[in-house]
């Protein structure tokens, strides 16, 4: 298993939900307004690259899928409340 970090920056709003329902398919866990963390094999962290590439304009968009080692997950530090904290209206903080 590869654990993954995916933060984004894409202007459209229709592309940047579709995105962030691609990742939430692939299993991944908002943990900010755009950024997703979870666990996949190989071979789909290979198609999420691939979707993720297919969703955004890379003239004007950025996607960093990040691959972290267990430990660099451990050593994070979390500063407010963690995860998404996602209704219907959004996101809340």
């Amino acid at each position: 298993m590869v654990r993954l970090l995916v933060v984004y920056d894409v202007s459209d709003n229709g592309k940047r939900s579709r995105l962030a329902k691609e990742l939430k398919r692939f299993g991944l866990s908002r943990i900010q307004r755009s950024a997703f963390a979870g666990e996949v094999d190989q071979q789909r962290f290979k198609d999420l690259c691939r979707a993720c590439s297919t969703l955004v304009d890379e003239d004007t968009d950025v996607v960093h899928v990040i691959q972290l080692g267990l430990r660099d997950w451990e050593r994070r530090v979390v500063i407010g409340v963690e995860g998404g904290g996602e209704d219907d209206r959004g996101f809340v903080v």
